[in-house]
């Protein structure tokens, strides 16, 4: 069991490294996938200036050619003033930032931008108001073409989220798959972990119901040779006991059974209920009758103290009567010498509340929750210290949830464990 616990662990591990190395290579693949988005980009940025650049050159090129011309080829400071007129008129008339945005779109560009139009000195020529805030990017960061006299610059303010927003839907698609594969990996692991523990629980009730089967067949048989044998003379108290003691060993091996049975019916689901009114007082009265005999025999006592003023709910007879059967049993197993049992009803607005408490060694905190479960047994250190199966409380639990009641308990370690059942006047119908 050591040997594969720690395969598992191994494997859990090597499972979860496996895990953060494909995040991290995910990450380095988005890295790259934003890179290339980004080279694209720029060649198309670069190929759609260029293409602006040039309608507005082509529509001003008359005048610029003529300023050109009428002074030998060189271009004086009032030249130039002419031609970024006429360029800037011409943006104006062609409506550039309009434009560029259909050039942009026909480039597979969406991202929002600001333009500006910039002389030698890198002052604007050419600015839109909501574009002033942005007017140290473009001249830093913009991408930037000729325009005559000019420079013809753009800027993305949002340009790294729209880069990255162009990569990370395959991305977003791969983490979703490695967090459904993830928690796949953890249910697959918490099963393992469950299936190991119910086999371990398993493994203790075959253990311990060989245990409590051998006992009394061993007994049955040694007095059953004792009585069957002509050459021992009895006499009639002697074969009385024998037989008394081969019956109450019979009565013992019919409760086991009558338990095995019971926690059958749960697992099965056949569970069926006759409901009926009944008073819950009689019904407890005669459970303590039954079991009176055992408990003076551990000296032990039950204090009955039923307080409610309407006992008479409906129920299954036979099963509330092993119910509170259930939880004495379970009171004596756990109260060692002189077990005291306190038994005690309070009435409710819709129903009955039902109390039992032993002086026994109490629940750890840890194990409260776990004691409704099925073959669950809270550890004692050997598993034959105390008598049972782990199969009375899952009972108890499924028989007063099919009754529409509640069942919870409360312990302090040491001192005591109580049990406080809510069982309702009319319960839902099946």
């Amino acid at each position: 069991m050591m040997m594969l616990k720690n395969k598992t662990s191994w494997l859990m591990g090597a499972l979860a490294i496996m895990m953060v190395s494909v995040h991290v290579l995910q990450v380095a693949g988005l890295r790259n996938t934003v890179e290339l988005k980004r080279e694209i980009f720029d060649h198309s940025v670069e190929r759609s200036l260029i293409q602006i650049s040039n309608w507005i050159l082509v529509s001003a090129d008359m005048t610029y050619s003529e300023v050109s011309n009428n002074n030998g080829g060189l271009v004086t400071d009032d030249a130039i003033a002419d031609a970024s007129r006429t360029i800037l008129l011409r943006m104006e008339e062609m409506q550039v930032d309009s434009l560029l945005k259909i050039v942009f779109e026909k480039n597979g560009i969406e991202a929002d931008f600001v333009l500006g139009a910039f002389d030698k000195y890198h002052q604007p020529s050419f600015l839109e108001k909501h574009a002033e805030v942005y007017r140290d990017e473009l001249v830093d960061e913009g991408y930037s073409v000729d325009l005559g006299p000019l420079k013809l610059k753009v800027y993305f303010p949002s340009l790294s989220s729209y880069l990255l927003r162009q990569g990370i839907g395959a991305f977003l698609f791969s983490g979703f798959l490695i967090i459904v594969i993830l928690i796949g990996l953890l249910y697959v692991f918490k099963s393992v972990r469950h299936s190991k523990q119910i086999e371990k629980i398993r493994r203790d009730l075959m253990n311990n119901l060989t245990h409590e089967l051998k006992t009394p067949i061993s007994t049955i048989g040694l007095a059953s040779e004792a009585l069957s044998d002509r050459d021992l003379v009895l006499d009639e108290e002697q074969q009385s006991y024998y037989v008394g003691l081969i019956k109450a060993e019979n009565k013992r091996l019919g409760v086991l059974v009558h338990k095995v049975l019971q926690a059958s019916l749960v697992e099965k689901g056949s569970m069926k209920l006759y409901i009926q009114p009944i008073n819950t007082h009689d019904v407890v009265k005669e459970v303590v009758k039954n079991v009176a005999m055992q408990v003076r025999k551990m000296g032990g006592k039950i204090e009955v103290d039923l307080r409610a003023t309407n006992p008479v709910i409906k129920v299954d007879k036979i099963h509330l009567t092993n119910v509170i059967f259930n939880l004495i049993d379970n009171a004596l197993k756990y109260s060692g010498e002189n077990p005291r049992i306190e038994i005690k009803s309070e009435q409710l607005e819709d129903g009955l509340l039902l109390k039992v408490k032993d002086n026994g060694v109490g629940i750890p905190e840890e194990h409260l929750g776990k004691v409704f479960e099925r073959l669950y047994r809270v550890p004692t250190g050997n598993v034959h210290d105390v008598k049972g199966f782990g199969l009375g409380l899952s009972y108890v639990k499924t028989v007063v949830e099919r009754h529409g009641g509640s069942i919870r308990v409360d312990s302090k370690l040491g001192e005591y464990s109580v049990f406080i059942l809510k069982l309702k006047f009319d319960p839902p119908q099946e």
